[in-house]
């Protein structure tokens, strides 16, 4: 019976090499944590346009539940809580893309923070954005 011994390439990398590569992954993910921004919202000639770093999504705001729309914080609204994506990413402090929530809904959801969130439902699907602009959007909404 012979044996054969693979080593595997981390064995064969250098120190300085192997600290190279683990510095660089850290920036790219400290990166895209920190340096993404909120996405940026503009309702103009009756359609909504989100824009993210990776994701962006054009709606006729005629699409849209305008009462529906509200404020969010999912640190206390569980119903409303991430429960599986299905197509996007999820970093900490950073989650953009489809996913599914605790109700049962699929989302379009563009998050860089949990505690101001804003609901916009659509006929088929609900949207939530971070922003600080809640009233603003909502009244951009109303004036289409």
């Amino acid at each position: 019976m012979k044996i054969f011994s693979f080593n595997n390439l981390a064995s064969q990398l250098s120190d300085p090499v192997r600290l190279s590569i683990l510095i660089i992954v850290l920036i790219v993910c400290l990166g895209l944590v920190f340096f993404t921004k909120k996405p940026s919202v503009n309702i103009d000639n009756g359609l909504l346009n989100i824009k993210s770093l990776f994701f962006r999504k054009t709606i006729a705001v005629g699409d849209i539940n305008v009462d529906g729309v509200r404020q969010l914080n999912l640190k206390n609204d569980s119903d409303y809580n991430l429960k599986i994506r299905t197509f996007g990413i999820g970093l900490p402090n950073y989650h953009v893309g489809w996913m599914r929530l605790n109700n049962g809904n699929k989302a379009l959801v563009y998050l860089k923070d949990k505690e101001n969130v804003v609901l916009i439902p659509t006929n088929k699907y609900d949207i939530l954005i971070s922003s600080d602009d809640y009233v603003g959007i909502k009244e951009a909404l109303k004036n289409q």
